[in-house]
């Protein structure tokens, strides 16, 4: 039996037989709105006909929902677990719904994709026009973001796949993760910074200067900072936090910032002739963009499709 069907064998047979939307429905509106009367009216039905469903909701979970207090109606501490899983029942079905009515309309698919700043603009390009040129039907979405906010959407079903970055086999519990490529990282500072006059910098040296860093928290700005403990010496200091590799190229280029880029946008700024890479003994080693999806929902034809295609377009430009 697989990890789906063990989550079906869990579910109570008192949920099966008289769970239905509308009950979850009320409940999104009594939870945003902190009132049962103006839940009620959202839901076009009377305020003793909402009562009688969540009551019947308190009944199957066998739990309080919702307290009075001078503000209304208020969420219990079950009705905060019990929200994020609802989020994701109502995402699945209008998701299918979407998916239905692309059909009905002679078209075949969407794919949700999240992408990270960092990933390699020839990849995204090559597999993206591949597959549209194998299904020219098929809707491509693309969300840039963080590893963890696209970690986040996805785990809410607001997404399909992702490209990012996992730091430990503790960040992607229940995800499936297939490696893509490796990229290496340049520390760079502008064409006229003192730094790029020199044949080589320490890590010390690097450490006493102001950086431009990925956004704190995100696995990146982990990794880079990383690279200044694993050297034994303190970490910088970040003037500038940014989740945008060619925004930060362009604040690095115009002043006295040093910052991380990936190698591709490192080696085409210095060509451009206003960037330097500087190059410190022990480089770090960043962790791989890799392919994520979620494990415990059966994903389309049309998702492994994708997976293929970029796995291929990844060996064909030589990045794996």
């Amino acid at each position: 039996m697989d990890q789906r069907s063990h989550a079906e064998a869990r579910v109570p047979a008192v949920f099966k037989s008289r769970l239905r939307l509308r009950h979850l429905e009320l409940f999104r509106h009594v939870y945003e709105l902190h009132s049962l009367r103006k839940a009620a009216d959202a839901c076009s039905m009377t305020q003793p006909a909402a009562t009688k469903l969540i009551q019947e909701l308190e009944a199957m979970f066998g739990v309080a929902l919702f307290e009075r207090d001078r503000r209304g109606m208020r969420a219990t501490h079950h009705a905060e677990l019990i929200k994020r899983h609802f989020q994701v029942v109502m995402a699945d079905v209008g998701n299918m719904c979407a998916t239905l009515d692309l059909l009905a309309r002679g078209e075949t698919g969407i794919v949700r994709l999240g992408i990270i700043p960092s990933l390699s603009s020839s990849l995204l390009a090559r597999a993206a026009n591949e597959l549209l040129a194998e299904h020219p039907n098929v809707h491509l979405q693309l969300a840039e973001g963080a590893t963890n906010e696209l970690m986040s959407e996805l785990v809410r079903n607001n997404l399909d796949l992702i490209f990012g970055r996992v730091l430990s086999s503790g960040h992607a519990r229940n995800l499936r993760v297939t490696k893509v490529y490796t990229e290496s990282f340049e520390v760079v500072c502008a064409r006229e910074h003192p730094l790029a006059r020199q044949a080589s910098v320490t890590w010390k040296e690097l450490a006493m200067e102001r950086w431009v860093l990925p956004a704190q928290g995100t696995p990146l700005r982990e990794m880079a900072e990383h690279m200044f403990t694993a050297q034994g010496v303190l970490r910088p200091v970040v003037s500038v936090a940014s989740s945008s590799f060619h925004q930060m190229r362009y604040v690095v280029a115009a002043g006295r910032l040093v910052g991380v880029l990936p190698r591709s946008i490192a080696r085409q700024a210095e060509i451009d002739g206003d960037i330097a890479r500087l190059r410190p003994r022990h480089r770090a080693k960043f962790a791989p963009i890799s392919l994520i999806s979620r494990k415990d929902f059966e994903q389309p034809p049309l998702i492994g499709k994708f997976e293929r295609i970029v796995l291929q377009a990844a060996s064909d430009l030589g990045l794996q």
